[in-house]
């Protein structure tokens, strides 16, 4: 029995979610713990590796307000021992309506903690 029968997979999952968008709204320089050298992102299709390219390309995001409306989080534990969450929401940024969007990580456990190895971000229009 692998560790995805033993550890609350959901619990973590939404308290890593509270975390990273609290985060993300308020201090988005502070989410570069959350990622490694070896993370991977895709934001709206653009492909980006590492915690300071990431993190560069949170910075060159050009709102100056946002705020995240999580909607749904769903949870499974991976074949390795990780955790993959997708979460779908609103995103509101600036005085622009709010647009839908989902994104999916998938958290890897490094001792009592977790780290986000990939991350895919999308807007959802239509």
């Amino acid at each position: 029995r692998g560790p995805q029968n033993t550890m609350d997979f959901q619990g973590i999952g939404k308290a890593f979610i509270e975390h990273y968008y609290n985060t993300f709204d308020t201090n988005r320089a502070g989410l570069g713990g959350l990622y490694r050298d070896q993370s991977l992102m895709t934001f709206e299709g653009a492909q980006v590796q590492g915690t300071q390219n990431i993190m560069a390309k949170f910075g060159a995001l050009t709102f100056k307000q946002v705020k995240h409306e999580v909607q749904t989080v769903d949870c499974q534990p991976s074949m390795t021992g990780g955790i993959l969450v997708m979460v779908s929401g609103l995103l509101k940024t600036d005085d622009d309506q709010p647009h839908r969007f989902c994104q999916m990580f998938h958290l890897v456990a490094e001792g009592s903690n977790f780290w986000v190895s990939n991350d895919v971000f999308r807007l959802n229009y239509g």
